[in-house]
């Protein structure tokens, strides 16, 4: 095997750090309407590959489904609907397309090259009875499922309605039984095809569309797990230590010399093949159809995926989005998109203008867009402390703040940073700036400073530690203090706060939001003198507020019950009466200011990176729809019925299709228990049963899918018996 690594300014550098750009488009997530701003193109990893005349169709992690038409110059994220895990995928015709995942329970086609998807046979996708194998589609009408119980489906309607032909031999749903799973197929003609068994080289042939399966006799030894089909004639089959290849429609396969565990082929011609491995750590070309190989190291992120555009134009993709591309065969490699590197994990913070927003980062570091998030760029501040806030009056002039109390001031947008003396030897809390005035908040009361001149104690009583902006009014809280100058910070008067506070999110001098340490989210338009709670939200597991209107903000949550581990928003555009999921990305939330809302439409996120560690915050998105996608959806809780201590409550979601997973929420007191139940096929309805005694709210939420925006429900009030 000749071994070739990667030559040029990139062989010994990051991929995703330093290496040529290629693309910047933003990527849409899978499930809702945010867009990946870092890593680009997106950060999720890349686990499939597949083209037909050009265009091509990668799938991968976390729902993860896109589109190139450019030979991996670009991309578009595609909205697949669905947060668990895909793997394989076929590209039918340009515009058709498969996806399966979810352990054979995600299984979805689009037939207007990945705009919509729609689930087909699987409804249920989480502990589905039947898991798929694996599929293969002849035409965009006719194609066939294989079960991992060995029973095979064919459909001759694109997948609305399918008939049951004859179970492979040796799986437990044949006439003989069994324990062999069925690993992959290949089809030739609507009714030929050739069925290999996970595990090992025994192979099945049908020519009548199924009704019968005789042994391929003359296979070399194997360990095939999946198969790819190059034209009608030239097959690969490939697994672990395993390569195989049939130059006559199956009828023989030869061994071809290979150690490694083969997960992918792609290729150009019938012999120039580019080949996938477990471990990503290199691609295997061949020129020979895999007599030889050269190993190719194209990126120190690991590569899972690959595929040829065109014979010239070669992509591979992998591990936390990485992603690649040759215009010499797949021999040499630049990168698509990047990533800014470092950790984030202190927050975000709005900018002097919508298009413009900032991270903070550890050791001195911030991340800032000045492009609506398509792009970020890291900025290093003069110190080696984490960074505890910032504030830009400009573009270019701004100020940080470390977490020693270390104040720095910029003049050209971070290029150089100067310190400056806040006056005081306690730490400062927080900076914001008002035209030429600057002010610190904490850790009791608050500095100025106005043009350029000292700092002096404006307000000394408060404990406060945080600063909201609401047009020309500024807000400083903390805990159990809220206090307001609308003069610049000359003078401050109190306001009544609704709790001990967690979040403060003021829209006006007099209107906004606020999130309590109990978990309960609560408005005034009065200026605090009264403050209303809002129940709708259905969680106590609130971490942030963020309004970019007085109606329009989110909520950012700790957990969402029906999806583990995964980072979540709730939505809501009627001053929070209603509020419906929006999924981000796998991860979590830094704590507070995870979103930043500049107005009703525009807003910032930032999560945790699975890809680069569990610690490590720089995953950021940014969406202008407000994170909606897809056409409006609608839940509604119906009526509950007491018996003894257990409630039933029963609701609906309208146009369901049956096997949406549903979050139902009861309240008693102050705690909100929470259960995932799953929408019905006859008109998606859904019942909860809680034991509860007393008053009890409830609230119903769904996080939308493929094409439909997730809805909340009001709520539904059962009086105490």
């Amino acid at each position: 095997m000749i071994s070739r690594a990667f030559l040029g300014t990139c062989a010994a550098l990051s991929l995703a750090v330093a290496c040529p750009q290629v693309g910047t488009a933003a990527v849409q997530v899978s499930q809702s309407g945010w867009q990946w701003g870092n890593p680009t193109p997106q950060g999720n990893t890349v686990r499939a590959i597949d083209f037909v005349q050009g265009r091509g169709y990668a799938i991968g992690d976390d729902g993860t489904a896109l589109r190139t038409d450019d030979g991996g110059a670009t991309w578009s994220g595609l909205p697949t609907g669905t947060s668990l895990d895909l793997n394989r995928v076929q590209a039918v015709t340009p515009d058709v397309v498969t996806i399966l995942g979810g352990d054979g329970c995600v299984l979805r086609r689009s037939d207007d090259g990945g705009r919509t998807f729609r689930k087909f046979y699987v409804l249920t996708e989480i502990n589905c009875p039947e898991p798929v194998a694996a599929t293969y589609f002849i035409t965009p009408q006719i194609g066939y499922l294989l079960l991992r119980n060995g029973n095979v489906l064919r459909t001759t309607d694109a997948g609305e309605s399918f008939s049951r032909v004859t179970a492979i031999p040796g799986t437990s749903g044949s006439a003989g039984g069994g324990n062999a799973t069925p690993a992959d197929a290949i089809f030739t003609s609507p009714d030929a095809g050739i069925v290999f068994l996970a595990g090992s080289n025994t192979a099945f042939r049908t020519t009548d569309a199924g009704a019968s399966w005789t042994p391929e006799p003359d296979v070399a030894p194997g360990n095939v797990q999946r198969v790819k089909a190059i034209d009608g004639n030239t097959f690969y089959a490939f697994g672990p230590n395993t390569l195989l290849r049939s130059a006559d429609a199956g009828q023989t396969w030869q061994a071809k010399p290979i150690a490694a565990t083969v997960t992918g082929v792609s290729c150009a011609t019938l012999d120039l093949c580019l080949l996938t491995t477990d471990r990503g750590d290199r691609l295997l070309r061949t020129e020979n159809g895999g007599d030889t190989f050269e190993s190719i190291t194209a990126s120190t992120a690991p590569l899972y995926a690959a595929g040829f555009a065109n014979p010239s134009r070669a992509v591979a993709a992998g591990n936390g989005g990485a992603t690649a591309v040759s215009d010499d065969g797949g021999r040499n490699y630049t990168a698509v998109g990047g990533d800014i590197a470092g950790s984030f994990q202190f927050g975000l913070r709005l900018g002097p203008a919508p298009n413009i927003a900032l991270a903070l980062g550890a050791r001195g570091q911030l991340a800032r867009t000045t492009d609506n998030g398509v792009t970020w760029k890291a900025i290093n501040v003069a110190t080696s402390s984490d960074m505890r806030d910032t504030s830009f009056s400009s573009e270019s002039e701004g100020y940080a703040l470390d977490v020693r109390g270390g104040l720095f001031r910029t003049n050209n947008g971070g290029s150089s940073w100067q310190p400056i003396d806040p006056g005081t030897t306690s730490a400062p809390q927080a900076v914001i700036t008002s035209g030429t005035t600057v002010l610190l908040a904490g850790p009791r009361g608050v500095r100025r400073a106005s043009g350029g001149g000292q700092f002096s104690l404006a307000e000394s009583r408060a404990r406060v530690d945080a600063f909201d902006r609401a047009g020309s009014a500024i807000f400083a809280y903390g805990t159990n203090a809220i206090i307001r100058t609308t003069n610049g910070g000359r003078a401050w008067k109190t306001i009544k706060r609704p709790g001990r506070l967690a979040d403060l999110e003021m829209t006006s001098a007099n209107g906004g939001y606020a999130l309590t340490t109990n978990g309960r989210v609560w408005r005034t338009t009065n200026g605090g003198k009264r403050w209303s709670e809002l129940p709708a939200v259905g969680t106590g597991r609130g971490l942030a507020l963020a309004f970019g209107s007085a109606t329009d903000g989110y909520l950012t949550l700790e957990g969402y019950p029906a999806d583990n581990n995964v980072a979540y928003v709730q939505r809501t555009t009627d001053g929070g009466k209603h509020w419906r999921p929006q999924r981000i990305a796998s991860g979590r939330f830094p704590g507070t200011e995870g979103v930043i809302s500049p107005s009703a439409a525009r807003s910032y996120a930032l999560t945790s990176t699975p890809a680069a560690g569990g610690n490590v915050f720089r995953s950021l998105f940014t969406t202008s729809s407000g994170g909606d996608f897809g056409s409006r959806s609608t839940i509604s809780l119906s009526r509950a019925r007491r018996s003894g201590r257990t409630v039933t409550v029963s609701g609906q979601l309208k146009g369901a299709q049956g096997g949406e997973a549903i979050v139902v929420s009861a309240r008693t007191g102050s705690r909100w228990s929470e259960q995932v139940v799953t929408a019905g096929a006859n008109g998606g309805r859904f019942t909860a049963s809680f034991r509860v005694s007393g008053r009890v709210q409830f609230v119903a939420r769904w996080a939308g899918d493929s094409g439909r925006q997730g809805a909340g429900s009001s709520v539904l009030t059962l009086k105490k018996k």
